[in-house]
């Protein structure tokens, strides 16, 4: 392993909670959605490794989707909310890319082209997110403008939900509603709503499409304790250092924690410039030997410390020091920072290289 800051996916985990979404919604295509550096898993292996077991792979930008290709990773896209020019629609058409229409700016736009492949399309319906989507109205109008294009392969129909990890909101029920109805007078096609929170929370919103997202990299973003997922990144560090501080002595940047007694600090070789959050406060926990340390003083570039004081085996320079992963969950550290998984692991930088493994 590196000697200093490195990102453990687990493989086996991946496929186990892909599977967990086929146990929820098994008559449903998946499109695993992989944007954001598969959320800062490693694109190109977490799609070596979702790709043989979903049907599809989700993305946000083009530059993924030429990344994809160029590492010969064939499976069908679907490139999410962005624009493209013409050359870059062509180019989707030509490499199974579909894309999600938004507008009925795009609608015409993609009208105007010829491809020497069908384009396949997925419109978007603002049912309340109000951020990307079509008006019923667009909609229609979208439709019939694509649908009569030789140029389009199939058509399919799309919204986001905005607050489906709360299963008491009444929103979800009040978007998976306004989506029906203003697909009412469409000709018969197929429908796309969940997410991971929909898929856990709202078994309605499971249609011919699921899009799951955050519940593939081990995280159920909702309350509800109905599946049991595996955490697939472990994000690990070594000790680099031990010093022993009296009582009144401080650690770290602006003397941010002072020792109480005389204690052991240890120095782990990670810090903000590795993605481990600088806001995080004292007492958040960290794993060495299967034991929980606090944090202690503010998180650097390079490096945090821990007190380790109370070890019940001896710690010693090199020892392997878990900041999240199994037995440290992602969303409880998120927590502590006042943030969420999803913006830890999409922030762990490229200096912490991702090491592969199969742990079952």
């Amino acid at each position: 392993m590196p000697s200093t800051a490195w990102a453990e996916i687990d493989r086996s985990a991946l496929r186990h909670n892909l599977q967990c979404v086929r146990e929820l919604s098994p008559d449903s295509g998946v499109v695993a959605m992989i944007k954001a550096n598969a959320y800062g898993h490693g694109l190109i292996e977490v799609a070596r490794t979702l790709a043989p077991i979903s049907d599809k792979l989700g993305i946000a930008r083009i530059d993924e989707a030429y990344q994809l290709r160029s590492a010969d990773i064939s499976s069908p896209l679907l490139l999410m909310g962005t624009l493209l020019n013409d050359d870059e629609l062509g180019w989707c058409a030509g490499n199974g890319v579909a894309v999600a229409v938004h507008s009925l700016e795009q609608a015409e736009q993609i009208v105007r082209q010829s491809f020497s492949n069908k384009l396949e399309v997925w419109l978007k319906l603002d049912t309340g997110m109000n951020r990307l989507g079509l008006t019923p109205d667009a909609l229609h109008s979208a439709h019939a403008l694509l649908a009569q294009s030789q140029h389009i392969g199939a058509i399919r129909l799309m919204s986001h939900f905005s607050s489906a990890d709360d299963p008491a909101s009444p929103s979800t029920l009040s978007q998976i509603a306004y989506f029906e109805k203003a697909a009412d007078n469409l000709p018969p096609m197929e429908f796309s709503l969940a997410n991971s929170a929909g898929l856990i929370a709202w078994p309605e919103s499971r249609r011919q499409w699921v899009r799951p997202g955050i519940m593939l990299y081990g995280d159920n973003p909702t309350d509800l304790q109905t599946v049991e997922l595996k955490p697939v990144m472990h994000l690990k560090s070594r000790v680099i250092a031990i010093k022993h501080v009296l009582e009144g002595d401080s650690v770290g940047y602006n003397a941010r924690w002072t020792a109480p007694r005389a204690s052991r600090i240890a120095a782990i070789g990670i810090g903000y410039g590795d993605g481990y959050p600088r806001q995080l406060p004292n007492h958040t926990p960290v794993l060495c030997k299967g034991q929980r340390f606090p944090l202690v003083g503010r998180v650097s570039m390079d490096i945090c410390s821990i007190d380790i004081s109370s070890a019940k085996q001896p710690i010693s320079v090199g020892d392997e020091v878990t900041l999240w992963g199994e037995g440290l969950p992602a969303t409880d550290i998120a927590a502590m920072a006042g943030t969420i998984s999803y913006h830890l692991y999409t922030g762990v930088t490229q200096r912490v290289q991702r090491v592969y493994t199969e742990k079952t």
